[in-house]
């Protein structure tokens, strides 16, 4: 596994490690479809929301905040992508949403996670 490889598994079980704390239950990681990836697919309990996370780590915040790195494309696509998922899978919720969670794992430095709910970009 390649170091860019590395920092991003280190940034989604850290990513998955506060969701879970935070009470979700993770229904999926790492789901494919023809036309990309989520991150995390995840059932937010307390907000009755199954929830599309894409999961952005950086080292530095150099080329700005690993949040800035989700353009408008990137959360159409998610958009897509959990609609497909959605209906490939026997779970219901009140509502569907898309979140980010961005950290950045400076050296030296204990990890900065910032999660951003609802993104629509």
């Amino acid at each position: 596994m390649h170091a860019r490889q590395r920092l991003g598994r280190t940034g989604e079980d850290l990513a998955v490690a506060y969701l879970v704390d935070d009470g979700w239950r993770v229904l999926d990681r790492n789901w494919f479809a023809a036309d990309g990836e989520l991150d995390v697919v995840g059932l937010d309990v307390a907000a009755d929301a199954v929830v599309g996370v894409e999961v952005k780590t950086r080292r530095t915040a150099t080329f700005g905040s690993p949040a800035e790195a989700v353009t408008r494309g990137k959360v159409h696509r998610m958009r897509r992508l959990l609609a497909t998922w959605l209906a490939e899978h026997d779970v219901h919720a009140a509502e569907a949403r898309l979140d980010v969670v961005a950290i950045t794992l400076a050296p030296g430095a204990p990890p900065l996670l910032e999660h951003l709910r609802g993104v629509d970009r």
